[in-house]
């Protein structure tokens, strides 16, 4: 009989409660609009009452967890969110102890990339491998390690934060407040940037087109500028590839993983984005460790969230 996994998936926009079993089949899914407006106390409020409510329906037992895949920065040995930017309001927020007050269950919760590398594991382009990287481009950039069979999270559980990794010292300002950090070059926001500073400057012609306004300037229209020849749009995301393939490189040197599993929404872009990124990989990479990576796209595309949140279940039990 397939266990189950109670999973919550909290964004900025949506929040997702699912029951999932340890072969990946969704048994049962819920979506509303987080309303972060609301605060944090009655958002919690309604993923408790979703997720009481369909433990009930599936008789899932009380001694069954709830995992949690939350925007952090956060602590999930104290199950405290410190701050999140798409999240108005939730500053040093204790939803581990709300949660667990109005379910009776015990929670775990993980910042959301780190999830997304065991979602890799347990259901996507990591099954059976035991040291994968996962970088997911999107608003931001996020990341996983998962090494030797275990994830790797740090101290206090905020480790794992490859989209802040410089890899130009003198490079453009980051919203961590450093700069040169990955995704300063390959997050949605830093392509936006780019596209609106060509179009400023008289050579971003072919993205607003494709944009149709500025206001929609973005990874979308720079990608199509670029699939039809444009110069500009091309090396813009040479660069950001480029930068990628850097900090890649990193990673590689220092965990000498199986497999980059590679998500998000920018990384739709493709080979223009992503093939720079493999030159960068194999130029900056030691080769005998290099050689024996797949760098392989997600599976788990638009429920990354769920399958991380129900991941940690799975491997709270193995662990």
């Amino acid at each position: 009989m397939a266990r189950l996994a109670l999973a919550v998936d909290l964004g900025g926009t949506n929040l997702r409660v699912a029951v999932v079993d340890d072969t990946g089949v969704i048994q049962d899914e819920a979506q509303q609009p987080t309303d972060a407006a609301e605060g944090p106390q009655a958002i919690v409020e309604r993923i408790g009452e979703s997720v009481n409510e369909m433990a009930s329906k599936a008789q899932i037992p009380t001694d069954v967890p709830i995992g949690v895949a939350s925007p952090g920065p956060l602590d999930p040995r104290t199950g405290i969110v410190y701050f999140s930017p798409n999240l108005a309001g939730w500053t040093n927020v204790p939803i581990s102890e709300w949660l667990r007050a109005k379910t009776g269950r015990n929670v775990l919760l993980s910042n959301d990339a780190n999830a997304a590398a065991l979602g890799e594991v347990f259901f996507g382009a990591g099954r059976g491998v035991r040291n994968l990287i996962y970088v997911g481009l999107g608003t931001g950039v996020g990341g996983g390690v998962y090494s030797e069979g275990l994830l790797i999270d740090g101290a206090r559980g905020m480790g794992g934060e490859l989209g802040h990794v410089t890899v130009d010292l003198n490079g453009p300002r980051c919203t961590c407040g450093s700069a040169g950090c990955i995704e300063a070059y390959c997050s949605a926001w830093a392509l936006t940037r780019d596209a609106h500073e060509l179009i400023a400057s008289g050579r971003g012609a072919a993205i607003l087109k494709a944009a149709g306004s500025d206001a929609d300037a973005g990874p979308k229209a720079i990608g199509e500028a670029a699939r039809q020849g444009d110069p500009a749009a091309i090396a813009l995301l040479d660069r950001a590839g480029r930068a990628l393939g850097a900090g890649l490189a990193n990673f590689v040197n220092i965990f000498n993983p199986e497999i980059i599993a590679l998500g998000g929404g920018v990384a739709q872009i493709g080979d223009l984005l992503i093939d720079p990124a493999k030159r960068a990989l194999d130029a900056f990479s030691m080769p005998i460790i290099r050689d024996s990576v797949r760098f392989v796209p997600s599976e788990l595309g638009v429920k990354t969230g769920i399958y991380g949140a129900a991941a940690l279940s799975f491997y709270d039990a193995r662990h």
